[in-house]
């Protein structure tokens, strides 16, 4: 659901100086460099950066992975990116408000940052709850709605799939993200709460249909100001 909206917030991205923030295996990386994006990819994992690199290694596109934390990117210098993307990452960043300071370090004046989160007034401390008529129905038609409860506690958010290491996020409210954004010295240009395509629910109706009703993603395009 996410790709297809960033892409066409970023646009053409050929020649510019892309900061792939929290880039993982470095997916986007690769397709940013594919689009003719100069890409630097950071991340703090060294096990991530390494199937990265040897990614890298196999089809070579460009793309210089940096192993770092967000909030302490003293390897980039001021002003040295057009562009920043981060990806459903800074859900998962202790120090967020950090992160986007150092962001705004590292852009031009002008620049512009955009970052995606699994949205914060649905993935909160209390799982979200379907009610559903009857209560054992799979038929998304039977859903009445979303429980939701505890959006203002601020905690660590445990997951991850049955048998594997835990993985933890944080909740954040939209107030949180926008104090920040604009403490750091950023101005929120726009939001976008992604669909899935008509595409998708065609082809996987039962995962994605409920996200017609509930967004589960949040994109925000932020400005460095020129001056």
């Amino acid at each position: 659901m996410i790709d297809p909206a960033l892409f066409r917030l970023l646009g053409d991205v050929r020649g510019r100086r892309v900061l792939d923030a929290g880039c993982g295996s470095g997916y986007l990386a690769r397709l940013l460099a594919a689009k003719g994006a100069e890409v630097v990819a950071v991340d703090h994992s060294p096990k991530l950066l390494e199937i990265a690199r040897c990614e890298e290694t196999e089809e070579p596109l460009g793309v210089k992975y940096l192993e770092a934390d967000l909030g302490r990117l003293s390897l980039l210098a001021d002003a040295a990116f057009d562009i920043i993307v981060s990806n459903v990452v800074l859900q998962d960043v202790v120090a967020f408000d950090r992160a986007f300071t150092e962001f705004h370090r590292v852009l031009r004046p002008g620049g512009r940052l955009l970052f995606s989160v699994t949205h914060p007034c649905f993935e909160r401390p209390v799982p979200g709850m379907w009610i559903r008529e009857p209560p054992d129905t799979e038929r998304i038609e039977e859903w009445r709605g979303l429980l939701l409860d505890r959006y203002y506690d601020r905690v660590a958010l445990w997951w991850g799939p049955s048998g594997q290491p835990p993985m933890v996020g944080f909740h954040r409210t939209l107030e949180d993200y926008a104090t920040a954004l604009g403490a750091a010295g950023f101005l929120i240009a726009r939001m976008e709460e992604p669909r899935p395509s008509g595409e998708a629910i065609k082809r996987m109706h039962r995962q994605f249909a409920d996200y017609l009703r509930v967004p589960n993603f949040l994109i925000v395009e932020a400005l460095r100001p020129a001056k």
